[in-house]
């Protein structure tokens, strides 16, 4: 299906930073695989556009380590207006602020969205205190409101035993909040460059199996979690996890299985869930049969 897996480790740091909880890449293809860590989303960003600009004849899965959605009425409850996923990603790409070394307002902006979504400190929690206020709170509130705690997707792993993290959490090891904050924004202003070249599953391909062009891109969101890594001295476990996610990948293509990821069994109404405004992790089923 693809020429070339690419897997990105991200990460919410306000300054920049490389080694342990940066920012890692890795891409495998034909040339071979390779891993690089960048200390600024900016430079994140400015890597993956030249390998975009460089692949004109090969068509690209780009996997991401952060919710590309929210749970079900997020956008209904900030009252948002058209397809739910894309008025949130344009909502994000207008309030945060993200300079080239990293300086951002993620937590600002968390506080004004729990003002607009709950008029307290929910959903969106963890925070500095000096970033605390009253609409944002260094450790979890009471539930306020009707949005649940996790996607469905994220419901689906805790059933499994596994232990992802709510797309609201900001602060904390393993919390993924502040790097979709951060993410979305920079993969809205990615798809505005590159048009239709960047397609977003399951958002704008359905829950089906794309049928990649030259020079294409398949952004997708996955959990490099969910696959076991050995600790090695003197590698970098999210190095690591990300390696081993681009292999698998790639692996999954060469044996014709990569297709079925793609083509979750979902109940009907999780799959128009997923495609309208949750989105979905790659290679995660609800098992329905």
């Amino acid at each position: 299906m693809f020429d070339r897996y690419v897997v990105v480790d991200w990460s919410a740091n306000s300054t920049p930073k490389l080694g342990r909880d940066s920012i890692w890449i890795a891409v495998t293809g034909a040339a071979g695989h390779s891993v690089r860590n960048l200390p600024t989303r900016a430079a994140a960003v400015a890597f993956l556009v030249d390998l975009i600009d460089a692949a004109a004849t090969q068509s690209t899965l780009l996997g991401v380590d952060f919710s590309l959605g929210y749970p079900a009425g997020t956008a209904r409850a900030l009252g948002l207006d058209g397809t739910a996923w894309s008025a949130t990603w344009e909502l994000l790409a207008r309030m945060i602020s993200d300079d080239d070394r990293n300086a951002n307002n993620r937590f600002a902006v968390a506080s004004d969205l729990n003002a607009r979504l709950t008029g307290g400190a929910a959903p969106f929690w963890g925070c500095p205190p000096n970033r605390a206020g009253d609409h944002l709170t260094p450790t979890k509130p009471a539930p306020t409101g009707d949005l649940g705690s996790w996607r469905t997707v994220e419901a689906v792993l805790r059933s499994q035993g596994r232990r992802p993290f709510s797309s609201w959490q900001l602060l904390g090891a393993g919390a993924v909040g502040s790097q979709s904050l951060l993410g979305v924004p920079r993969l809205h202003r990615l798809r505005a460059r590159f048009g239709d070249r960047i397609e977003v599953w399951p958002f704008t391909t359905g829950l089906v199996a794309p049928a990649p062009i030259a020079g294409s891109v398949v952004v997708a969101e996955v959990w490099p979690s969910m696959l076991p890594v050995d600790d090695v001295d003197g590698v970098v476990r999210d190095a690591a996890q990300v390696t081993e996610m681009a292999r698998w990948l790639a692996e999954a293509d060469r044996e014709g299985r990569l297709g079925s990821l793609f083509e979750p069994q979902l109940t009907a109404s999780v799959a128009e869930i997923a495609v309208a405004e949750e989105g979905w992790v790659l290679g995660v089923s609800q098992g329905v049969t």
